[in-house]
């Protein structure tokens, strides 16, 4: 249950993000917001959305894609974001990228070449990351708890 009100904060909070103007922290200052991941976006809440259903349902096959892919996307964070803000970026595209990011809300300090990921996708990983470890648990622990009469995880 646990997994699935983490992915519910994770779509909730990834939603408003994604496709309302909030200024600093994500960049928007107006309607309609220029979205320029419009598709990658929709895939996301979609998946998300169809992962809350395979958590909530107890569906195996939804719960471990929907883990699969929540470490797919810890993976990718981690490396675009955490990596290179604790070892520091070295590639100029790197910095480039990071340097995009620098005038919006910041909560970490940047120091040297270490960039750290804006206010908008820290707290897309503060529900995010928690939200992939307990689908794994619920995931894992799907294969070693029975089935009560009613078909339901006990």
């Amino acid at each position: 249950m646990y997994a699935c009100w983490s992915l519910i904060l994770l779509f909730l909070y990834y939603n408003i993000d994604r496709w309302t103007p909030l200024g600093k922290w994500n960049g928007e200052y107006r309607w309609p917001v220029h979205n320029d991941q419009f598709y990658l976006d929709l895939a996301v809440g979609a998946i998300v959305l169809g992962a809350i259903f395979g958590f909530r349902s107890n569906f195996r096959v939804a719960m471990i894609l929907g883990s699969a892919l929540l470490g797919l996307w810890t993976y990718f964070h981690l490396q675009t974001w955490w990596v290179s803000y604790f070892r520091g970026a070295t590639s100029p595209r790197a910095i480039a990228f990071h340097q995009q990011f620098l005038e919006h809300t910041q909560v970490l300090p940047k120091y040297g070449s270490h960039f750290p990921p804006d206010a908008e996708h820290t707290f897309i990983d503060v529900f995010e990351f928690p939200a992939f470890v307990l689908c794994l648990i619920a995931t894992v622990r799907s294969f070693f708890v029975g089935k009560n009469d009613s078909g339901k995880l006990a």
